[in-house]
């Protein structure tokens, strides 16, 4: 074989070589391909799965907290009807010793009567003599008579006075019966949501595993929060600054007259749109407990926390720290139930982690009035409350104001 023909077949060799290799080379690309798209499938998946837990944990914790609510309606009711209960019973018990009374004077009487059957008026009446002594007698009679027949009506009353009391007692403790009953209800509904919450929440931790993940979600909690203050300063803005010039106003009366005396509605808006100042120790704590994480304390990753969070039992009620109005009162996704209150030149305080709200947007609201209830909504794993004060949007710590 000469030379040209062995150059020859080493040629043809490499091209098969070559040939093979590329299809090699494609083969591989074609299944990075498919990985990739599978994973992006997955992602995909699982961000909408994650969707779907983050709106059963709001339902859920939703329907927690008109349940803990009604509850606590039922509960202040049924102590009404246990007091309504006992007082009916004593008037009942009252009532059958005064008819007991009633029927014992009655009898005596009608025995009196009886033993003076002999001489009754009737015979009186048409008796041949008529003395002095027969006109005292039919007046007596008559007296005795007149005596009874009240008897008799008071006893007549005090008997439908004794059948109402005892209506209204069956009516009162059918209702008790009644509001026992649901109360037992949503009691065990509250046991069954605070069952499907922590499956929810097991489910979400599950499905965030890797660190990046839970960055990811921790920042778009923030961005989610930091956009709903913006929406609800911008649905407020119109009575801020309507009530930042009636504040101004107020000022121009008191420079013009020194002597001016606020009334209670100047007193109270010029708290509200005042500011909270500048951070002197001066406020009370919304609840009492220790910090559990501090502003500026490391999240996650290159994530700070923006507020404190203090730990608090639960159903303890949270108080506003200083006079203000209500811009915020909603669920939201990593903070749970939120109450943000407006407190006038760009200050504004925020309490998260609630198991329930007490007031509503547009309400005015004093220092130390009950604005929320502590909880661990938003699937937090201990109860506990989430605080942060802003100054014209910016996250400052909230240590300077407090006591």
């Amino acid at each position: 074989m000469s030379i040209y023909h062995k150059l020859l077949i080493i040629f043809f060799i490499g091209l098969i070589n070559t040939h093979f290799v590329y299809a090699d080379d494609n083969q591989q690309l074609q299944s990075l391909r498919r990985s990739i798209e599978e994973q992006e499938k997955r992602l995909a998946e699982q961000k909408k799965e994650r969707t779907q837990l983050m709106s059963d944990l709001k339902e859920q914790e939703t329907e927690i907290a008109k349940l803990l609510t009604s509850i606590e309606k039922n509960s202040l009711t049924l102590k009404k009807l246990d007091s309504e209960i006992i007082s009916l019973i004593k008037q009942i018990d009252d009532l059958k010793i005064k008819q007991q009374q009633q029927r014992n004077e009655l009898a005596k009487q009608l025995e009196s009567a009886f033993k003076l059957g002999k001489n009754t008026n009737f015979k009186l009446i048409f008796a041949s003599e008529q003395s002095e002594r027969n006109e005292r007698l039919i007046t007596y009679f008559r007296y005795i008579n007149e005596a009874r027949q009240q008897q008799i009506n008071m006893l007549r009353e005090t008997q439908v006075q004794l059948s109402e009391k005892k209506t209204a007692l069956k009516k009162t403790q059918s209702t008790q019966k009644t509001l026992n009953t649901k109360q037992k209800q949503e009691q065990l509904a509250l046991e069954k949501n605070h069952q499907n919450r922590k499956k929810t929440i097991n489910l979400l931790e599950s499905s965030m595993q890797k660190n990046q993940q839970k960055l990811d979600e921790l920042k778009d909690n923030e961005a989610k929060l930091q956009a709903r203050i913006a929406q609800a300063e911008r649905e407020s803005r119109k009575i801020a600054e309507e009530e930042a010039r009636q504040a101004k106003n107020i000022e121009e009366k008191q420079q013009k007259n020194t002597n001016y005396t606020l009334n209670a509605n100047e007193r109270a808006l010029m708290a509200r749109v005042s500011g909270i100042g500048k951070p002197q120790h001066q406020f009370n704590w919304p609840v009492n407990g220790n910090i559990i994480h501090r502003f500026g304390e490391a999240l996650q990753g290159e994530l700070r926390w923006k507020g404190m969070v203090i730990d608090a039992r639960d159903g303890t009620q949270v108080k506003a720290i200083a006079d203000g109005r209500v811009i915020l009162a909603s669920w939201l996704q990593g903070y749970g139930f939120v109450v943000a209150l407006e407190h006038g030149k760009g200050d504004m305080s925020l309490y998260g982690y609630n198991q329930r709200v007490l007031v509503e947007v547009g309400e005015k609201v004093r220092a130390q009035q009950p604005i929320a209830i502590v909880g661990s909504s938003g699937g937090q794993n201990i109860s506990g409350l989430y605080f942060e004060i802003r100054r014209d949007g910016k996250a400052l710590d909230p240590n300077g104001w407090l006591k």
